[in-house]
């Protein structure tokens, strides 16, 4: 599994539990680190300030990588990834989140790879 690949596809059930790991991950790291700050700074607008500085971080390297996903989801419905920036549109992209979640891919080959079920 390559997180920083926009190359093949995922299927529904990948996409859900890969995307759920890199949240949940890039969720305790942000806590973890915001933690550690703020033991080891004693001033608390400083703390605050740096620990909000690297949630930052940690929330656009999620990001990234979690786009990285969608377009394999989206290639597995025969889409572009350039589709993906559909989900910056307010209340399309809740919809357009459901579909990526939900919709069954396109069976057998297609432009961009195997069927991730073929032979299961």
């Amino acid at each position: 599994m390559d997180l920083f690949s926009m190359q093949g596809r995922y299927n529904r059930a990948k996409y859900f539990w890969v995307v759920l790991v890199i949240v949940l991950v890039g969720q305790l790291v942000s806590t973890g680190i915001g933690m550690a700050v703020s033991n080891f700074v004693s001033d608390p607008q400083t703390a605050f300030v740096t620990s909000l500085t690297i949630a930052l971080i940690v929330a656009i390297g999620i990001a990234v990588v979690a786009a990285f996903q969608a377009v394999k989801r989206l290639h597995d419905m025969d889409r572009p990834g350039t589709h993906y920036w559909l989900l910056l549109i307010p209340i399309y992209n809740i919809y357009f989140g459901l579909v990526l979640l939900f919709k069954k891919g396109t069976e057998g080959e297609n432009k961009y790879g195997p069927d991730p079920l073929a032979g299961k």
